[in-house]
């Protein structure tokens, strides 16, 4: 018998006889000294030469390859291009032959698609004639992520397609404007409301043909729904703290009370519709959307308007009571309805 499995057995022989009286505590602890069931872990020692082995041959490969190959960014490109194609192939070879593991597979596509994005650049590298302008990259990298999202049916790769859309669409204007404050201010907000607009539709259009002729892509049309409600969020915040400006044309666009009240509007009338529409429709998206940012609306109108003349204390003092308030409010809520 394994020594391990009989100390077991001994040992729970001898706590039964503890519950019956037989042993005191001072013996009972005597005897399990006599018999340890604990013996060297070795898995856990293999787990950790695994890992000690992997960095040490990954590092000694690296070390190699510097020594032995002069590094260019065409050997950059070619290496990209077959790593790029190995995660689309593996991918797809995931998906047909392994069906359990359909994340795995979309997962190693979603990394094709970050390969890609870096070939895109390396190329651009290479083949750069000065103008600075990768924003051109991006809508490249964009063009054909969409088309593969919907060739593959991968949901991830649309993700990806989302954010390079974001950064290509303000990359672009604020390029276009001599980069001024794009990276804070997302230049041209307005415009970013408008192609949340048409996001929107996209989702809608998506959603009443998922179940015809886009029943393939079905889920597709939350991806385009919770793009086009961040984008828009994201531009009446700033149109609600700002207004319209344009830094094309001007170098600050100072933007007067009627404006800034307009925009406000706009914005809490949003997100009191998509308050609404998640509890009638049963969307949870539409209320998380609508409840996180019309809180984000009533901090910001505090802070710009009110914290200056109310003092620093005095204004963190309501601002932590009221979110303490609003978290026992929501945890009340939440175990109400779990009950």
């Amino acid at each position: 018998m394994n020594p391990l499995s009989r100390n077991r057995r001994i040992r729970r022989e001898l706590t039964e006889l503890l519950r019956e009286g037989v042993l005191t505590e001072a013996l009972y602890g005597q005897l399990l000294d006599r018999y340890p069931i604990t013996g060297w872990d070795w898995r856990s020692l293999g787990r950790w030469f695994l890992i000690f082995g992997a960095i040490s041959v990954i590092a000694g490969l690296a070390l190699i390859s510097r020594t032995l190959f002069e590094f260019t960014l065409t050997k950059l490109t070619i290496l990209l291009g077959i790593a790029m194609l190995a995660g689309f192939s593996g991918g797809q070879w995931l998906k047909r032959t392994r069906p359990a593991l359909v994340w795995s597979g979309l997962s190693l596509e979603l990394l094709g698609g970050l390969l890609l994005i870096g070939l895109t650049f390396t190329l651009g590298a290479i083949y750069s004639t000065g103008s600075g302008n990768w924003p051109a990259l991006l809508l490249i990298d964009l063009l054909l992520l969409i088309g593969l999202s919907y060739a593959l049916r991968n949901v991830l790769l649309l993700v990806l397609s989302a954010v390079v859309f974001f950064c290509w669409f303000g990359g672009f204007t604020g390029y276009a404007s001599g980069w001024g404050a794009y990276w804070f201010g997302m230049n041209y907000p307005l415009r970013f409301l408008l192609a949340a607009v048409a996001m929107i539709a996209i989702a809608i259009i998506h959603q009443q043909s998922e179940a015809g002729p886009l029943a393939r892509y079905r889920g597709f049309c939350k991806v385009w729904l919770s793009a086009g409600l961040f984008f828009a969020e994201m531009a009446l915040w700033l149109l609600a703290l700002f207004g319209n400006f344009d830094l094309e044309t001007e170098r600050w666009h100072w933007a007067g009370a009627g404006e800034l009240i307009l925009f406000n509007a706009l914005w809490a009338g949003l997100n009191i519709a998509l308050v609404w529409l998640g509890a009638r429709l049963a969307m949870r998206m539409l209320t998380g959307y609508g409840a996180t940012f019309l809180i984000i609306q009533i901090y910001t109108l505090f802070f710009a308007h009110l914290a200056e003349h109310l003092g620093l204390l005095l204004s963190l003092l309501i601002a932590g009571g009221g979110a303490l308030a609003l978290t026992f409010y929501l945890e009340q809520r939440r175990r109400e309805h779990s009950e």
